[in-house]
Formats: structure tokens, sequence, C-alpha cells
């Protein structure tokens, strides 16, 4: 996503400087601070009337993540799990809860939640499928994470703050599609996620 945007962004003659925050305190952040950028957002009705919604980045596959060893899930078998792991406030947390999840646990940040389906915490992690396998790659678990069937696929923006007078929202748009018609933004999605 950051690679993307950041093509976009120096596309038209932008630097860009990256912060990473807690999600809750990341849209906190945007909707508060004149001319910000958040990425990833999923766009959904509850944040739609929330921010400027500049571009979609690109559609990305949300499924559980399961330990190795365990049954891959899908919202039949999720909605019979212990403890789900969504972040909290995330797109998931209420496409999860839409479907009629009881049980799920939220957390602030998707190292948490990494670190919780490693250690048992919690039987599966609802999440984009490339992040659930960065993640466990990070904390030295590869190898020990399985990704079940896609179980939605979510479009992913970059948004801004409402007052967006300093940002020329209409050229990245328009890098943004240039991006996506010359392949770029498939070959740099690629250079992340086989297949």
């Amino acid at each position: 996503m950051l690679d993307i945007v950041k093509e976009a962004l120096l596309a038209i003659g932008r630097d860009v400087q990256f912060t990473f925050l807690p999600f809750a305190e990341a849209v906190q952040r945007t909707q508060s601070q004149r001319g910000a950028l958040m990425t990833p957002l999923a766009r959904s009705p509850q944040r739609e009337a929330g921010f400027t919604w500049i571009t979609k980045v690109i559609d990305v596959p949300q499924a559980m993540g399961t330990l190795a060893g365990k049954p891959m899930a899908d919202l039949d078998s999720g909605r019979r799990l212990a403890r789900v792991g969504v972040v909290r406030a995330g797109v998931q947390e209420s496409f999860l809860r839409d479907n009629g999840f009881t049980n799920l646990v939220p957390f602030g940040t998707a190292v948490e939640i990494a670190k919780a389906l490693a250690s048992g915490e919690v039987d599966a992690w609802y999440a984009t499928s490339t992040e659930i396998v960065l993640q466990f790659e990070a904390i030295g678990r590869g190898k020990d994470v399985r990704i079940g069937p896609t179980l939605q696929a979510a479009p992913v923006w970059l948004a801004g703050n409402k007052d967006m007078a300093t940002i020329p929202v209409a050229k990245i748009a328009s890098a943004m599609a240039e991006l996506e018609r010359s392949g770029t933004v498939q070959r740099i999605y690629r250079t992340y996620v086989s297949g």
C-alpha cells in the first residue's frame, strides 16, 4: 500500500513521509489534522462522512489466519471458535459483527494480534491475507500460520481529512489511475504477494 501511494505522490512531485500509528489513533489523527492522509483504509458507510475519499489503491483479500496444524476457518467455522482477533474499529470487525460473530477480541495493532495468535490467546485472526503472513514473518513465525479462503475482497483507499485545501486530490487520483493503467499497481503488489 505504502509503495503504491508513494509512487502516486512522487508522480505529482510530492514527497511523502509515513507515520505508523495504532489504527484507532491513525483514524482520529487523520480526522482532526487538516491535510492529513491515511492508508490503508477501507471505505464503509460508518466512515463515509468522516473523510475525503481520494482514490482506491487496490482490492485486497480478507481471510482468517489460523496456526499451522489447525483447521482453516471460514465464516461458519469462525463463528464456532472461542476467540477471533480483529483490529479494533477496523472494517474486518464490522464485517464479522454484521455476519453474527460474538466471539471477537479487538486489538490495537496487527502485531498484537499476530503475537496473540502465535501464543494461542486467539484461535484465528481476520484481516488482509498478506498482512497476516507478513506479521507472522516479522515475528519469526512465517511457517506457523495458514490462511483460509477469501471471505471478502476489500477495496483499500487513500483517504484524507475533510479539509484538503492544500492537497491536490484530483492530481493524486489521476496519478493513481495512471499507475493502475500502466500495471505498476499490480507489479508493486506482486513483489509482496506471490501468485
